[in-house]
């Protein structure tokens, strides 16, 4: 029976199994998680325990080696062979896909009113940054502070009819996104927000905030920040008073507040957003990796340049972004709390309870379609007839699978060039020669294949 690879695979392959990151992580993997303790301990602290198990995935994204699916066209007679996404939240290919179904999905369900994207950042003085990164369970404390003390503001200053008591449960709609990199992946604690264009009131209308202060919501968010930390014990009240003394402009809070964008007529403007605050540490196409001499280097979106004289640097600063397992990364607030169910399915009315139940709709998009949108290519469809094909078994056992991948031609790693170790000494440091060329396979790859 004649058998194919999917043009999917080789999409996969060319951004995930052939990539920078992919050939960083096989070449020095081993080496980063050794000598961690000894030479970035001091420095990035402790190694989170998740990190190893979460990178040993990441290098099988794509990798028809550890498993693939197959799809059978009845017409054609032709079975295509599908490998697997790591689906971690770190994988920038992975992220992406996710980014593209949660903002969709969000877009359909919002309200029609306005939006706005917040931006957030905490300042570098008397090291706040520096807390964040001994202690991540920090970005969910604070960031709860900073939407209770948005909708506070918000409340008041929404020029709401009603009581003190109906205004003060008047709440805004906020989506927020907690990010611990910059745009050269050093530390940078920051938090985006949509939120919405005004408050919602306990009976579901709403009012327009219509002009935003932006230096009174800058200077309540820099108090309520400042005093937490002080109460938490990770602040001194000496250099707290110093914090708070210094001008606004100059203390290192940071506040943007972006243009208006009103639902459903600016729903690709919005969408572009959530894709943004959901998006990975670093896209794979700004970074390169040289294999003579180990170094990385990292292209920003302003046009700078940052590099690593060994890629064992650039890991220690990639892991330190790498999420706790179950970790919440997007934080439902304020109108849009899980609790008030206002970005749920919408529910049966009392005149449809004798109606027999339809099943509702998974508001998650199948895995083909988002591969679909990233990259253009159905899985799914026959590359001869272009039916869709029917999908078939998934092979893991190592017999059948290496039968597979010899009849398609695939699942061999390329020859490439060695890469050196971290120099320790001069006689380390050298570059290695120029016929040095190994078969780099991943390093848990003996483990794989005795199995």
């Amino acid at each position: 029976m004649p058998t194919a690879t999917s043009p999917c695979c080789q999409y996969r392959k060319k951004e995930c199994h052939q990539s920078p990151l992919w050939r960083i992580l096989c070449d020095h993997l081993d080496t980063f998680l050794s000598q961690y303790e000894r030479r970035f301990n001091d420095s990035h602290g402790p190694l989170a325990p998740w990190v190893e198990d979460t990178l040993r995935r990441l290098i099988r994204c794509g990798d028809p080696n550890f498993g693939v699916s197959l799809l059978h066209c009845k017409h054609c007679n032709i079975k295509i062979a599908v490998p697997y996404s790591c689906k971690t939240r770190i994988c920038p290919s992975c992220v992406n896909r996710r980014a593209e179904d949660l903002s969709q999905s969000l877009v359909e369900r919002l309200p029609p009113q306005g939006y706005r994207h917040i931006v957030i950042t905490l300042p570098k003085k008397m090291g706040l940054r520096k807390r964040f990164l001994q202690d991540p369970s920090l970005y969910r404390q604070i960031g709860r502070l900073i939407h209770r003390t948005l909708s506070a503001w918000m409340a008041n200053q929404t020029p709401c009819p009603g009581n003190g008591d109906e205004k003060g449960r008047a709440l805004p709609g906020i989506i927020m996104a907690t990010q611990s990199f910059g745009d050269e992946l050093n530390t940078h604690p920051h938090f985006h927000l949509l939120v919405s264009n005004g408050v919602f009131t306990q009976v579901g209308d709403f009012h327009s905030l219509g002009t935003w202060d932006q230096a009174s919501l800058q200077e309540r968010i820099r108090q309520a920040v400042t005093r937490s930390l002080v109460a938490r014990q990770l602040l001194q009240p000496q250099s707290a008073e110093t914090l708070l003394s210094w001008p606004l402009e100059k203390s290192g809070f940071s506040l943007f507040i972006g243009p208006s964008m009103a639902l459903p007529g600016e729903s690709e403007d919005v969408q572009r957003v959530l894709r943004y605050i959901l998006r990975s540490s670093f896209p794979l196409n700004r970074i390169a990796y040289d294999e003579r001499t180990a170094q990385v280097e990292y292209r920003s979106v302003k046009g700078r340049f940052k590099k690593w004289s060994h890629a064992v640097d650039f890991l220690a600063d990639f892991s330190q972004h790498i999420p706790k397992p179950h970790q919440h990364q997007v934080c439902y607030a304020g109108a849009f709390a899980n609790t008030l169910q206002m970005l749920s399915a919408p529910k049966n009315g009392p005149e449809e309870v004798a109606t027999p139940k339809v099943p509702q709709k998974s508001r998650w998009t199948k895995w083909a379609a988002l591969i679909l949108r990233t990259w253009q290519v159905d899985p799914e469809l026959c590359p001869k007839c272009r039916q869709k094909m029917t999908r078939g078994k998934t092979i893991f056992e190592r017999v059948e699978l290496n039968k597979i991948l010899k009849a398609l031609g695939i699942g061999d790693y390329p020859k490439r060039h060695r890469s050196p170790p971290p120099p320790e000494d001069e006689e380390s440091a050298r570059e290695p020669d120029s016929d040095d060329t190994h078969s780099q396979v991943p390093p848990d790859w003996d483990d794989w294949a005795a199995a």
